[in-house]
């Protein structure tokens, strides 16, 4: 096992990640500023009465450790606060009317073009409230209905007159909440406009920056591979490599790589910047073979990461393998040894002080606990069998090392996706490989961009790279065999399962019967709470009506059988809405159902979609109604059932039928106007 002794950093990590989940789940206490203050002054004075006072040692010890566990927990606190763009008095967002309002923006980011809009990453500079412009600062996104006016690039100011939308929360049960993706990146709002309401405004020079400069070398190394014969796959999959521009990956490639383990290709990460790194140092190598000039090659590497990190946008996992390459190497110039675990969690804690709703970001997550279980797990799986073939020992090593990753990834990748690809660790030997040679010769097209011969040769080359990569990623987007989908996996079961992955590496290494003893005890408490969970929901009862844009979605379950009402959806609609609710609940039967009435002892549900139906021949609880469906509401009756109107139906049909359940004292409920609608009997 690790000695915990010799990991520092861990120790001051975890009051640190204590505040920022205190924040995430209570929020911020009040004055956090002074409290802070207050924090910082009894750790300066217990750092002195450490040093200068004659007690007893072990309470000058614990007196020093609480103050400084106070003062890391207080920090989670500053760091929220100041990483909250909102906090600034200059941001745009205390200027916002509900009105249209003019104002003006840089695009900070690349155009992204859809079918339906042009999608703008712009900063707010100066914005109109009531006849006062307010100079300002802050993000946020723009979209403008294709087509879009054209040659809009990164640097442009616009003059645009809209009106600020607020992003919507999640409109179905458990439904992917981009509200609070956005937020946790200081974006709070989204502004819809045409191009009539937007204009290009010429600008003085800003001057260079460093930001600046690496949006525009991901700006032209765009622009060269779009227009340099590539097939759209194998541009988009290029651009994903080189400077993690994916926008443009179409949704089935990404469910391929998805199914097949694979995804963490696609999105620009710390295998990229290892390979960065390493092409670096082999360069350097060649040059200077004696590590004359180390200092200077230590220069150039940092420089390069840096660079790396301002092209792909911050990207977390960048982030954190940059940071720690550059500590590597910063440690390896000036001869100062290190733990690799201390430079683990040191530059997890520089990236958590600058952004800590890094916490939540999957990326981030995954790329920590992938290279810790490399470092951790890896070393002791590759002692265990020893290959005298070279080649084979290389393919064994990568295989053991996407094991290591994959087993401490599990519990993060589980809550999040739901989905286990079975044939992940052959995938990875074949798509890395293929993925890192893409990355090279897309680099040399940057370079012999000009000469039309090697242009075409590389062409060619890439394009049948990326074929071959999507053949075989498809090979295992197979529900029959080639992942398994529907894992319900809940805190509960991270938390357990973190737990007993921890005892059974403590077993393998320590080989105690004290320890295996503790892991079946979690085993035991961590199955009994999934029985007492399953037997609760077995007796449930529940009605859920989605919202789904113009389509009508609803689905009863009754325990662990659930009866669907969604033929109108796309696969991609009932992805989104329906399947987020179903992932709650293990071992479900889905049953497809096309009946209008449901009925399963007191509980009766009707559905009323075309027909104009008389009620007095029913005795519901419930009535669904969809597609503008006209129903005979009368006076008088004794049973009132709720009436629910999904979204397929219009807004004036909506009031009008609200309308006429007031007069007649019959409750109603609009999904249309309220979300998702939901009871549990």
């Amino acid at each position: 096992m690790i000695s915990f002794k010799s990991i520092p950093f861990l120790r001051i990590l975890i009051p640190y990640l204590a505040g920022i989940f205190y924040v995430l789940e209570f929020g911020m206490i009040p004055n956090p500023h002074l409290f802070f203050s207050a924090a910082f002054a009894v750790l300066l004075a217990a750092f002195l009465f450490q040093k200068y006072s004659k007690h007893s040692t072990a309470l000058k010890k614990t007196v020093y450790m609480v103050s400084i566990h106070v003062f890391l927990f207080l920090l989670a606190f500053e760091a929220n606060y100041f990483y909250n763009a909102k906090n600034d008095r200059n941001h745009y967002s205390h200027y916002v009317v509900a009105e249209e309002q003019a104002f003006f923006c840089t695009v900070t980011d690349l155009p992204v073009v859809t079918e339906k809009f042009v999608k703008l990453s712009v900063t707010i500079n100066a914005i109109d409230t009531k006849d006062v412009w307010h100079y300002t600062n802050g993000n946020s996104i723009i979209y403008i209905k294709s087509p879009g006016p054209k040659n809009i690039v990164i640097g442009n100011t616009l003059f645009v007159h809209s009106k600020f939308g607020y992003i919507n929360p999640p409109q179905n049960p458990d439904e992917f909440n981009y509200s609070s993706f956005l937020e946790s990146k200081n974006i709070y709002h989204t502004v819809y406009a045409s191009s009539s309401q937007l204009n290009k405004v010429k600008c003085p020079d800003p001057g260079f920056s460093f930001t600046t400069l690496g949006t525009l070398i991901k700006e032209r190394v765009v622009y060269v591979l779009r227009n340099s014969a590539l097939s759209q796959e194998a541009f988009s999959i290029c651009a994903a490599l080189l400077v993690g521009y994916d926008d443009e990956i179409s949704g089935d490639v990404m469910t391929s790589f998805s199914h097949s383990g694979t995804l963490h290709v696609l999105s620009v990460s710390g295998m990229h910047t290892g390979i960065l790194y390493i092409a670096l140092l082999f360069l350097f190598e060649l040059f200077d073979k004696h590590n004359r000039y180390k200092k200077l090659k230590c220069f150039f590497i940092i420089a390069a990461l840096c660079m790396f990190v301002l092209i792909t946008g911050f990207s977390p996992s960048v982030l954190r393998a940059a940071l720690m390459l550059g500590l590597v190497i910063l440690g390896n110039t000036f001869y100062r040894n290190g733990n690799s675990y201390n430079t683990l969690l040191l530059s997890a804690f520089l990236l958590l002080l600058y952004d800590p709703l890094l916490v939540k970001d999957v990326g981030f997550l995954l790329s920590y606990f992938a290279v810790f279980g490399i470092m951790y797990l890896y070393p002791i799986l590759n002692t265990a069998y020893f290959i005298k073939n070279k080649i084979l020992s290389k393919l064994w090593s990568l295989s053991l090392m996407s094991v290591a990753a994959t087993v401490f990834t599990l519990p993060i990748s589980l809550y999040y996706f739901h989905q286990f690809p079975v044939w992940f660790m052959f995938s990875n030997l074949v798509i890395i490989p293929i993925s890192t040679v893409l990355m090279a010769l897309a680099f040399l097209l940057l370079v012999f961009y000009k000469i039309l011969f090697i242009k075409q040769l590389l062409v060619v080359c890439m394009n049948s790279a990326t074929s071959v990569m999507l053949w075989f990623t498809q090979l295992t987007d197979n529900k029959t065999y080639g992942f398994i989908d529907y894992i319900s996996f809940s805190k509960t079961d991270v938390v357990f399962s973190c737990i007993v992955i921890s005892i059974l590496l403590w077993v393998i290494s320590s080989k105690s019967y004290r320890v295996l003893l503790l892991g079946i005890c979690a085993l035991i408490l961590w199955t009994s709470l999934s029985v007492f969970s399953n037997y609760k929901e077995l007796k449930e009862k529940e009605l859920v009506v989605f919202s789904v844009k113009r389509k009508p979605a609803y689905l009863l379950r009754i325990g662990h059988t659930v009866y669907v009402h969604a033929d109108s959806l796309s696969e991609k609609e009932f992805q989104r809405n329906v399947k987020p609710y179903l992932l709650n609940y293990s071992g479900l039967r889905v049953i497809y159902d096309k009946s209008n009435l449901f009925k399963h002892n007191s509980l009766s549900v009707l559905s009323i979609q075309k027909s104009r139906i008389d009620l007095s021949a029913y005795n519901v609880n419930y009535i669904i109604v969809s597609n503008n469906a006209s129903l005979l509401l009368k006076s008088g009756t004794q049973v009132k059932p709720l009436v629910i109107a999904d979204c397929s139906n219009n807004y004036n049909f909506v009031k009008k039928l609200k309308k006429q359940c007031a007069q007649l004292e019959i409750p109603f409920y609009s999904v249309k106007e309220r979300g998702f609608f939901k009871i549990n009997f």
